[in-house]
């Protein structure tokens, strides 16, 4: 019989428990689709097969009515655990990211869906924005490059645990294929706008502060190992920020990057 153990995670669309010494159960909330569970658990699967990069899979199950997975359980800090605990350290971490980032992106021998199709997924769902925004938003993705490079897109320090000096990269539920700096955009877009419920003020802007500085290291790294230019990865960040709308964010947020689409579609 199937046990969970102690929570230990948790995000808005799961919750992560231990399972025994050496595996977690992600336990997806009600509601969530069970194919969305089997996409990521396929995702993941490949990119351990393909890349070594993420975590073991074992199997699929069903508990309490939820769908969950269970998979191998990485014994090590995060990269934001290690940011926060030794601020320090921001420039070398915010550095080191950039280079996990680019080392992933590679072309892949296994199904996904490409970044085009999953912003424009994305959009649709969004109440926020009418249909004619939208339209507007759908012809400027087409006017993007395509690609065959693997984008992790939610690709940020609390999703890569450091195990034995080397990154193990999690949830891959968002994993599509593109132009390889649209998840550069995507990143940029988190690290920029996320804000994060903070009963503090001045936490909260501790934590906007950590969050800059990682962003322009992270960014001045990546351009200068990958030689891609400044102006792509920006284009990608209107659809993006649009498509981020459809995420549960907090209302701050919602205006910022509802303020971004307004002024686009303003100015065209």
């Amino acid at each position: 019989m199937i046990q969970k153990g102690n929570l230990i995670g948790q995000g808005v669309t799961a919750e992560v428990y231990n399972y025994d010494s050496d595996k977690i159960l992600k336990l997806y909330r009600h509601g969530m689709p069970q194919d969305a569970c089997e996409n990521e658990f396929y995702i993941t699967q490949n990119v351990k097969r393909s890349l070594g990069i993420s975590p073991k899979c074992y199997e699929i199950i069903n508990l309490e009515g939820r769908i969950g997975a269970i998979y191998e359980k990485v014994d090590g800090k995060t990269m934001l655990k290690e940011i926060l605990s030794k601020v320090w350290t921001i420039s070398k971490q915010s550095k080191l990211l950039a280079h996990y980032h680019y080392e992933i992106q590679k072309n892949v021998d296994f199904e996904l869906p490409t970044v085009k199709d999953k912003l424009k997924r994305d959009i649709e769902s969004v109440n926020e924005l009418s249909v004619i925004e939208k339209e507007t938003l759908f012809e400027y993705i087409d006017s993007l490059p395509d690609g065959n490079t693997l984008c992790h897109f939610d690709f940020h320090p609390d999703n890569i645990i450091i195990k034995n000096g080397k990154p193990i990269i999690i949830d891959w539920m968002t994993a599509c294929i593109g132009d390889g700096v649209s998840d550069v955009a995507r990143t940029s877009v988190i690290l920029k706008y996320s804000e994060v419920p903070m009963k503090s003020a001045f936490i909260k802007k501790i934590f906007k502060g950590i969050a800059k500085k990682v962003y322009y290291n992270y960014l001045k790294e990546y351009i200068k190992i990958s030689g891609a230019h400044i102006e792509d990865i920006q284009k990608w960040e209107l659809p993006i920020a649009a498509a981020r709308l459809y995420e549960w964010r907090p209302k701050e947020e919602q205006k910022q990057l509802l303020k971004i689409v307004h002024q686009y579609i303003k100015s065209n």
